[in-house]
C-alpha cells in the first residue's frame, strides 16, 4: 500500500543531487541535438574535425525513406524530449503532502534519469569521435542506444503506473495524464526512432561490409523493421502486465507509419515493383490495421473499465 506521510509546513527540503539529475539532464540533451545536427548535415562537417557523418545517410537505396521522414521524426522526437524536460522543471517548484514533486512520488527518479541519459548520451559520443573509417559501426550505438531507451521507458511506465494513486490522491490527476502524453510517449517515441535509424545502419553495414545485394540487405532490414513493429503492437496489447501501463501510450505507431510510408514514397515502382517495394507496401498496411486495431482493443478496455479513465 502507499502511503503519503504529510510534511510539516517548514519541512520541504530540496535534494541538490537530484536537481543536477534534472537540470543535468536537459543540458546534456540539449547538448545531443546540437552534435546530431552538426553530424547529419554535410555542409556543416567542417566544424567537427573528423568530418564524419551518420551511417544511414552513406548509401540510398529501396529501404531509406523521404528526405522529410527523417526531417519530421527528428523534429519530432526532439520537441517531444524537450517538451517532458522542460515540464519535469516544473516539479521543482510545486509540492505535494510529501515533498517537491521531483522528489515525491518517485517517478523521475535518478536511475530513470541515468537509463535515459546514458542512451542518448552514447550516440553523442559516438558522433563526437568516430572516425569516417569507423562510421558503419554505428548500428551497434543505435542497438545499444534503442535497449537502454527501452529499460528507461520501462522504469518510467512503472513508476507513473506504481505511484498512480499518490498522485490521485494529491489532487494532481492532470499530472498523470502529462506524465503519460509527455514522458511515456515521448520516451516511446525517442527508443522507437532509435531503433529504425539502428534498422538503417544495419543495413548500410551489410551492404558495404558483405557480399549480399542491396535487395538482399533491403529484406534482412525490412523483415528488423517488422519484428519491432510486431514488439511494440503485442508487448502493451497482449501482455497482461504491460497493457495498463501503456495503455495511452501511441507514439509508436506514427514512427512505424511515417517511416513504411516514406520507404514506399520514396522507393516504389510504378508497374513493376521489387520485392522490397511489396514488403514495405505489406508493413505500411500491416502497420495501419495494427494502430486501428490497437484503438479498438484500448476502446473496448474503455468501456470495460479495465484501464483508467481520462479525467
Amino acid at each position: 500500500m502507499l502511503i503519503n506521510t504529510p510534511l510539516p509546513s517548514d519541512g520541504y527540503r530540496h535534494n541538490y543531487i537530484r536537481l543536477v539529475f534534472v537540470f543535468g539532464t536537459l543540458l546534456l540533451f540539449i547538448g545531443h541535438i546540437v552534435t546530431d545536427q552538426l553530424t547529419r548535415h554535410r555542409t556543416d562537417r567542417l566544424i567537427l574535425a573528423n568530418e564524419t557523418f551518420h551511417a544511414e545517410d552513406l548509401v540510398v537505396n529501396d529501404i531509406t525513406p523521404s528526405n522529410w521522414v527523417f526531417r519530421c521524426l527528428d523534429a519530432l522526437s526532439q520537441l517531444w524530449q524537450l517538451a517532458w524536460l522542460f515540464y519535469s522543471l516544473t516539479f521543482i517548484f510545486r509540492r505535494s503532502t510529501t515533498g517537491y514533486l521531483y522528489l515525491s512520488p518517485k517517478t523521475f527518479t535518478p536511475t530513470f534519469y541515468i537509463f535515459y541519459t546514458f542512451g542518448f548520451l552514447i550516440q553523442t559520443i559516438w558522433f563526437l569521435l568516430v572516425s569516417n573509417n569507423s562510421v558503419l559501426w554505428s548500428w551497434i550505438i543505435y542497438l545499444a542506444s534503442f535497449l537502454i531507451l527501452s529499460l528507461a521507458l520501462f522504469i518510467i511506465n512503472n513508476n507513473v503506473d506504481v505511484n498512480k494513486k499518490i498522485y490521485e490522491t494529491e489532487g494532481l490527476n492532470h499530472d498523470i495524464w502529462c506524465l503519460r502524453f509527455f514522458a511515456q510517449n515521448g520516451v516511446a517515441f525517442f527508443a522507437c526512432w532509435t531503433a529504425l535509424r539502428f534498422v538503417l545502419s544495419f543495413n548500410t553495414f551489410l551492404y558495404l561490409k558483405t557480399n549480399l545485394t542491396a535487395i538482399n540487405t533491403g529484406t534482412i532490414s525490412l523483415v528488423l523493421a517488422a519484428i519491432l513493429a510486431a514488439t511494440f503492437f503485442f508487448g502493451p496489447n497482449f501482455n497482461a502486465t504491460l497493457t495498463t501501463k501503456c495503455a495511452y501510450q501511441f507514439s509508436p505507431w506514427i514512427i512505424f507509419i511515417f517511416f513504411f510510408w516514406g520507404v514506399m514514397e520514396n522507393n516504389w515502382i510504378p508497374r513493376t515493383p521489387s520485392r522490397n517495394n511489396i514488403i514495405a507496401l505489406v508493413e505500411l498496411v500491416a502497420s495501419l490495421v495494427s494502430a486501428i486495431g490497437a484503438l479498438a482493443l484500448f476502446t473496448l478496455r474503455y468501456r470495460a473499465a479495465k484501464i483508467d479513465p481520462i479525467a
